[in-house]
């Protein structure tokens, strides 16, 4: 996470599929997807 969080700051965007939560935290935007449509779109900070 600390490799994402640097390659961000040089301004590259990361995009991460994950199922886990703990993980998905650390994005400052989370978009849920259920059966291929947008369920919910998140600023988490």
């Amino acid at each position: 996470m600390a490799l994402f969080a640097r390659l961000h700051q040089l301004g590259n965007t990361i995009v991460l599929v994950t199922h886990e939560n703990d993980i998905a935290m650390h994005a400052d935007r989370v978009i849920h997807v259920r059966d291929g449509k947008v369920e919910r779109d998140e600023r988490t900070r």
